[in-house]
This record gives C-alpha cells, sequence and structure tokens, in this order.
C-alpha cells in the first residue's frame, strides 16, 4: 500500500513538474494585472483593428486574453461592423510561457502556425500586492500562413497614454437570444 502510493505520487510529481516548467511558470514571476492596447503593423501600414492584451500573473500562474475589436467588414445587413474576438492562453494549460528579466516581462504564445511574443515593461510596487504599470512595451507575431504559402510578421504598435478614447468605425456585432414568434 505504502508502495503503492509512492509510486503514484512519483507519478504526479513527473507528469505534472514538465508541464508547469514548458509553460514557463517560475517562482519568481510577480503578481501583476497588465493590459495595453495595440494596433498591427504590417508592411508599413498600421491597421484599423483594436487588440486589448491582458496579462494576469498570480502566485507564478499567468494568464493572458486577447480582446479584438474594430475589425470592421461586411456583416448580414450589408452594413460594416465587426464581432468582437476573445482569445485566452495560461501557463496552466501550457501554451504561454512568461519570463521574468528584472522589470520586463516575455510573454510567448505558441501554436502550430503562430509564434507571438511581447515585452512588456511594468512599474514593480513593493508595498502593492499587484501591479498593475505598464511602463514599455514591445511585440509581434509570426505567422506560417498555409492559405497564402508564406510567413507574414506583424508588429504590435501600442496605443500612447495611460487611457485612451476611441470612436469605432463600425457597429459591432453582438449574440441575442433568437425569439420565436
Amino acid at each position: 500500500m505504502i508502495r503503492s502510493g509512492f509510486w503514484a505520487l512519483f507519478l504526479v510529481i513527473i507528469v505534472i513538474s514538465p508541464n508547469q516548467t514548458s509553460a514557463g511558470s517560475g517562482a519568481n514571476i510577480p503578481n501583476v494585472s497588465l493590459e495595453v492596447t495595440v494596433k498591427q503593423k504590417e508592411h508599413g501600414s498600421v491597421g484599423k483593428g483594436l487588440h486589448v492584451a491582458h496579462l494576469l500573473c498570480w502566485q507564478s500562474n499567468c494568464s493572458l486574453t486577447w480582446l479584438s475589436l474594430n475589425q470592421c467588414g461586411p456583416a448580414g445587413s450589408g452594413k460594416e461592423a465587426f464581432y468582437p474576438k476573445v482569445e485566452r492562453f495560461s501557463t496552466q494549460e501550457g501554451n504561454l510561457q512568461v519570463t521574468p528579466l528584472g522589470d520586463v516581462l516575455q510573454v510567448k504564445q505558441v501554436d502550430s502556425q503562430t509564434i507571438t511574443t511581447l515585452r512588456l515593461g511594468y512599474k514593480k510596487t513593493p508595498k502593492v500586492f499587484m501591479s498593475t504599470k505598464v511602463t514599455s512595451f514591445s511585440g509581434g507575431v509570426v505567422k506560417n500562413s498555409a492559405i497564402l504559402q508564406k510567413v507574414i510578421t506583424v508588429e504590435y504598435v501600442p496605443l500612447r497614454g495611460a487611457f485612451n478614447e476611441r470612436k469605432l468605425d463600425c457597429a459591432v456585432l453582438l449574440p441575442g437570444v433568437k425569439t420565436e414568434k
């Protein structure tokens, strides 16, 4: 009985530990809640889409959530509209790596066709349980497009200023509940 308990514990340690290491979850990752809005720059042109990135790290586990807005296109009505897109990645799920580099966090999200890298500078606040101020940003994504049969590189350009008021270029397309007549 004791022997099987030992082997069960050993198996848990072996199976779980590599996942945490490969996810980039380390003991030195600070508690942060960092938000920045970026636009995509491709071939020298900055797009109109707005992409809000939120990095939340707590007790060395991190998640990165993207909210994409203002990516206008034709809707069913024939008018221009966009559907808000939300994507989420985390160190616990193994699809996000976060590496502390002094007062910068390097964030890497990798899947089979895409590598996204962000560098978020932040203000350390030792007397506060969580840092929230972004002081610098750089980042981008490299995609291997099977459809276009080429590699696409996109730079993320952050909005300047702590908060920005922006009018969107088109209506938002939101889901609802279809009622029967």
